[in-house]
């Protein structure tokens, strides 16, 4: 499995108390956790969908012009 590392800037760093520090490590893993969970959960799909790699390829682009337009990147 691989290695997650979050780096903490400095100046934010010298006001981590350890009770404060283990919070943010916490949430951090359960935010992975549930991405990971969501990630498995969709290839689980993928792996039983019948669509034809030009269908797959076209929906792809379709998603990729969507989060585009999401996020103001068009």
């Amino acid at each position: 499995m691989g290695e997650i590392v979050v780096k903490v800037p400095d100046e934010i760093e010298k006001y981590l108390t350890p009770a404060l520090r283990r919070r943010i490590e916490l949430e951090a893993i359960r935010e992975i956790e549930k991405r990971l969970r969501k990630a498995s959960r969709f290839i689980k799909l993928a792996e039983k969908s019948e669509l034809s790699q030009e269908e797959a390829e076209k929906l792809a682009e379709e998603l990729k012009q969507d989060l585009a337009k999401r996020y103001g990147v068009d």
